[in-house]
């Protein structure tokens, strides 16, 4: 008997216990991380080259396998926060990101990842920025939102695709 797949491309790194599924939402086996499935937290801010970033990263705290697809949300917070910026999302950066958009399924105890970036100057006018007093994040597909005391520059503000692993970068 000869089976057909069709739908989603799944590859497994069982060693590290993340797996990439590529296909359409459809064709998912692995139900979505819920609200309370994910802990997330970050990294410190690191820059170069008159860019900066920092990595948020979300934990698989369940019992479960579950997915995640897409991008987070990320917001920059003023002082009483009020959001002054929502980051642009896009695939990739100067920072890092993923080479595509693929459904992310985290196994438990394991990691997936979100690069965020931004401009320390304002690429218009070589002037100064506006910078936020937090930051406010969702996991995708998630309602479960997240606030740091993390300041960023509103130049460029970008986040980039979920990837596998705790880096940010597929």
């Amino acid at each position: 008997m000869r089976k057909s797949v069709t739908g989603a491309i799944v590859v497994a790194a069982l060693s590290t216990g993340l797996a990439i599924a590529a296909g359409p939402a459809g064709a998912r086996s692995v139900p979505a991380c819920g609200n309370h499935s994910l802990a997330v937290s970050h990294n410190h801010s690191q820059g170069a080259m008159g860019h900066s970033n920092i990595i948020i990263r979300f934990k698989n705290v369940s019992s479960s396998a579950c997915s995640l697809y897409g991008y987070p949300g990320l917001d920059a917070l003023g002082s009483y926060g009020t959001v002054l910026k929502h980051a642009k999302r896009t695939v990739h950066g100067f920072t890092g990101g993923a080479s595509s958009l693929q459904t992310i399924v985290v196994q438990p105890g394991h990691f997936a990842s979100a690069d965020v970036e931004w401009m320390n100057f304002n690429p218009k006018t070589s002037g100064d920025c506006q910078w936020s007093s937090a930051i406010a994040t969702t996991p995708a597909n998630t309602s479960h939102t997240v606030t740091f005391p993390i300041s960023v520059s509103l130049c460029a503000l970008q986040v980039h695709a979920t990837v596998a692993g705790k880096t940010g970068n597929s």
